[in-house]
């Protein structure tokens, strides 16, 4: 493969901006003495080079035999024996929880199928049935959306809010802030770091039409050596190796598209914002300005550097001054960030990161083609039957309805997963919202609701305890986990071998499957098949599922796995108009009418309880 060529500091390089600038006194610090500044000059250019040709690609031609091919994939020029390792995020002694990578994807909202490429492709996230409730590996990911959402009262709206509940994994952007480097590092540096009390090593920054060789590019900053199999392979410094930029700095917008900086060199390039924006605003990308900007002046902190301390002292005060720049721009040379050329072939094994891939087909087959390894951002539960403990948080799940039908839930849809996703979380349960179980109930000629049923049987196998709630049921009082729950029930009825809890308030006729609890075991399996089969159910309302699992729950050989809370209305599923202040657990917005609006009512007083506030009664309406 064609080698490439870097440089320790930009006045190394050979193309010049021709600038003579100004130096920021405190670019240079010293506590022998203080250092001279240049003064400002009024006469520098200010124009860049147009971009440079791409450098030719050579075809790499395919073997002519099998044989061939099988050693070829068998001496990959990478070694893949750390590939399965996962490492864990670490917990700092102030309660941070610091990754060696943050990797944002910056997406406008309506690219919904290109982030579930990239959930799928890059960090192996192919559904959420067994969901990142937390980010616990070295990495953590983000889209970082901006633009305007879809408009209100629309279905691509509606799908939007569905992803949002079901990832849980995007931040929307107000309108206002467009995708830039600038605003990027000032959301992470200024936003994610303090609100979410996250660190860094590296920040992976790309936009939604960039192919990222993911994998390679963490295993060659893992290494400290970028390009290892090229002929002039780059070292990172061993004393500084956070303090790097990497990427394009032509002016054009392939500097955005994707770029590499460590958390030092980010806390400079921040420090030194204002100063560089307003004397070496030579394009509108911050990191094109900044490279101009240490171009000038590297050459001035050397020398400084160098006549008033000792050389060990000075090397290491100019790695700490000076970040490294990795070019991917250079003219005549092998550049490891491409534009898509609309085949494959044109990509080889050094090519990182391929820019303007607008296909998704594209994208799967650039996938395909480099074998691109996910890089997992959590170690997720999975639950085995061989080891059952009904007490345990990581066994217990928290489902719920995703899937927004007509207009009436748009609104308030999403914060009531938030409610539910929340106390899943203090709680150390799964939260897991489901949308294609219901939608599929068109092609099944059944009532929208039972979406329900097939979301709870798909699930179940997965743990030992579903808590299901409507998407209008609102958690109260997030304190009370389902274990506690569970044992005050196996206490109180002196009874712990049921496996459906389930509750008829005092005024409904009938059960109401709004809120309940199941337990994975061959007669709750069979349960649902039997619910499933009931036809007769199917479109007969008002009750619909609900009337089916009643009809199935009143068999006599069921009754002895049931715990029919008959009459109850606290234990977990509550009318807004029977609440009682410090009693009520989940309540049920459930009015004859839509109820997003006493859905928004419940959040409301949701949050005051929260904060420490008092609730004396909900309304319903």
């Amino acid at each position: 493969f064609n080698a490439r060529l870097v440089s320790n500091t930009p006045e190394d390089d050979d193309q010049d901006f021709g600038l003579t600038v100004p130096l920021i006194p405190s670019d240079v610090s010293s506590g022998q003495k203080d250092f001279y500044s240049i003064s400002p000059s009024s006469s520098y250019n200010k124009e860049l080079p147009g971009p440079l040709a791409p450098a030719p690609v050579a075809i790499i031609p395919s073997p002519s035999t099998t044989e061939q091919q099988d050693q070829i994939q068998q001496k990959p020029p990478f070694s893949d024996e750390d590939d399965d390792k996962v490492i864990a995020a670490e917990t700092t002694t102030d309660g941070s929880i610091h990754y060696a990578y943050i990797v944002v994807i910056a997406s406008e909202a309506s690219y919904q199928s290109r982030r579930n490429l990239i959930r799928s492709n890059y960090f192996g996230l192919h559904d959420n049935l067994i969901p990142c409730m937390r980010y616990n590996t070295d990495v953590y990911y983000t889209f970082w959306i901006h633009g305007n959402p879809p408009p209100s009262n629309t279905p691509e709206r509606r799908r939007y809010e569905t992803e949002k509940m079901e990832w849980n994994d995007m931040v929307e952007m107000p309108n206002d802030v467009p995708f830039e480097q600038e605003t990027v590092l000032e959301w992470v540096e200024n936003t994610l770091k303090p609100t979410r009390r996250i660190e860094y090593d590296y920040l992976i920054v790309q936009d939604i039409e960039t192919f990222l060789q993911l994998h390679a590019i963490k295993r060659e900053l893992d290494a400290g050596v970028i390009g290892e199999y090229s002929n002039m392979p780059y070292v990172v410094s061993m004393d500084q190796p956070l303090n790097l930029i990497w990427g394009s700095f032509l002016g054009n917008d392939d500097d955005r598209q994707a770029f590499i900086i460590g958390s030092d060199a980010a806390q400079l390039v921040m420090n030194k914002r204002d100063h560089i924006q307003q004397q070496f605003a030579v394009s509108r990308h911050l990191l094109t300005n900044t490279y101009t900007y240490y171009r000038a002046v590297s050459g001035v902190l050397k020398a400084e550097t160098d006549a008033f301390l000792v050389p060990e002292e000075a090397v290491e005060e100019q790695g700490r001054l000076i970040p490294e720049f990795i070019r991917e721009d250079r003219l005549g040379e092998t550049q490891r960030f491409i534009r898509w050329e609309n085949n494959v072939e044109s990509v080889h094994i050094e090519d990182h990161v391929i820019s303007r891939v607008y296909q998704d087909k594209d994208f799967l087959d650039l996938a395909r083609w480099t074998s691109l390894r996910p890089v997992p951002t959590c170690a997720r539960h999975y639950y085995s039957s061989d080891r059952p403990n009904d007490r345990d948080p990581a066994s217990i799940a928290v489902v719920t309805s995703s899937y927004i039908y007509d207009n009436c839930m748009e609104p308030s849809a999403t914060l009531a997963a938030e409610n539910k996703r929340h106390y899943a979380l203090q709680h150390g349960y799964s939260f897991v919202a489901r949308s294609p179980e219901f939608e599929q109930q068109l092609v099944k000629h059944r009532k929208i609701v039972w979406g329900k049923i097939d979301v709870v049987e798909k699930l179940l196998p997965k743990y030992r305890w579903l808590f299901w709630m409507d998407m209008d049921a609102v958690v109260m009082d997030p304190g009370r986990s389902v274990e506690a729950l569970l044992e005050k029930l196996s206490e109180s009825t002196n009874n712990n071998n049921y496996d459906l809890v389930i509750a008829r308030p005092h005024q409904d006729k009938m059960i109401n499957a709004g809120v309940f609890l199941i337990r994975n075991s061959r007669w709750s399996l069979q349960f649902l098949r039997d619910v499933q089969d009931t036809m007769s159910w199917y479109n007969k309302g008002p009750s619909f599922e609900q009337g089916a699992m009643a009809e199935v729950i009143n068999r006599p050989e069921n009754q002895n796995h049931v715990l029919l809370l008959d009459g109850d209305n606290q234990t977990f599923n509550t009318l807004p108009k029977l609440y009682i202040p410090n009693v009520s657990f989940v309540v049920h917005f459930a009015p004859d009418k839509c109820p997003n609006d006493a859905v928004l009512k419940g959040l409301q007083a949701a949050d005051i309880l929260q904060q420490g506030g008092f609730v004396s009664s909900l309304d319903e309406e």
